[in-house]
């Protein structure tokens, strides 16, 4: 049976707020997470690797690059340690209505390239990989 939310929106506090960046957050779901981030001009996340989840990223407003790092394999398969040393890095160009898909155990990160505009993604993303800092 569906339910109705009084806030099913990605708004509200925000869950992060620094000079660069401000991520909202909405955990109303059991299984999923969305989020919200909005770069400053000229200003970058910090970046992170992404543990137990696979991200996908949707560019909604403004243009930047997308840095990625995937590690070498380790026994799992897919790299997840850098310990084990980086198999391949890459950046892409980002702009209004990218939609980019992360795997989990890469680590990302996302640079506003402009000098005026802000740089606004969505997050979506699975619930175990949910880092609360």
């Amino acid at each position: 049976m569906a339910k109705k939310y009084v806030n099913f929106r990605v708004g509200g506090t925000p869950q992060k707020e620094t000079e660069d960046y401000t991520v909202w957050t909405n955990d109303l779901l059991k299984r999923i997470i969305a989020s919200k981030t909005v770069i400053q001009p000229g200003k970058s996340t910090t970046g992170h690797k992404l543990i137990n989840s696979d991200v996908t990223y949707i560019i909604t407003n403004g243009r930047g690059t997308m840095e990625i790092v995937e590690y070498m394999n380790d026994e799992d398969g897919h790299g997840s340690n850098p310990s084990y040393g980086v198999q391949h890095k890459d950046s892409y160009d980002l702009s209004t209505g990218d939609v980019i898909l992360v795997e989990s155990g890469d680590y990302c990160r996302v640079i506003n390239d402009s000098d005026h505009d802000q740089l606004t993604y969505i997050r979506i993303f699975d619930r175990e990989g949910w880092r609360q800092d």
